[in-house]
């Protein structure tokens, strides 16, 4: 079998997604979901299951205590909804940008523990989800460090999408990380 990079596996298993399958039969009409299923089978080999994530995470700051909290839920993104990881963790002094991408990589890092193939992830911060998905620059230093370790972790999953959400669709993950300005508590399953 052929060798391939760490970057064209990641590619080849975007190129393999379901959703992907469903463009290559519009595009190709006289094939079908098993042809394609077994193309990606001869290329990058037999198919793992699927562990599909959503992640809800947010950031909280307090500049006049120097303080900062992080906050997030893992679920089964399928009909189960199941949560399989919640956690809140006090990150000492932050900003609340720097929060919010550290809540995010605390989550992707639990995510991946979790042998996550896909990801959801799910941000109140319109800012991040936007510099996440290279829709704005990232152009402070300590930020960008911040974001590189975000993109880098999100390169591992197969599939991924960073999407903005309203406040109120986040509160769990907002109280959570409310509650780790207060208290050290890492990780519950």
């Amino acid at each position: 079998m052929t060798q391939f990079s760490r970057r064209e596996k990641i590619l080849l298993h975007q190129l393999f997604t379901p959703d992907s399958i469903t463009r290559l039969i519009e595009i190709v009409p006289e094939t079908s979901e098993s042809d394609w299923k077994a193309i990606r089978e001869k290329v990058i080999g037999e198919e793992k299951e699927s562990v599909s994530l959503m992640l809800y995470v947010d950031g909280a700051a307090d500049s006049k205590a120097k303080n900062g909290g992080i906050g997030g839920i893992i679920l089964r993104n399928d009909n189960s909804r199941e949560e399989l990881v919640t956690f809140s963790e006090n990150i000492g002094e932050a900003t609340n940008n720097e929060a919010e991408y550290k809540a995010l990589i605390r989550g992707l890092e639990y995510a991946a523990e979790l042998n996550g193939t896909d990801v959801l992830v799910n941000s109140d911060s319109e800012l991040i989800v936007n510099q996440v998905n290279l829709e704005y620059r990232v152009k402070n230093e300590r930020m960008l460090a911040l974001h590189r370790k975000a993109r880098s972790i999100l390169g591992k999953f197969a599939s991924w999408q960073v999407r903005h959400i309203p406040r109120d669709d986040n509160r769990k993950a907002d109280t959570l990380s409310k509650l780790a300005l207060v208290t050290e508590e890492h990780a519950i399953r």
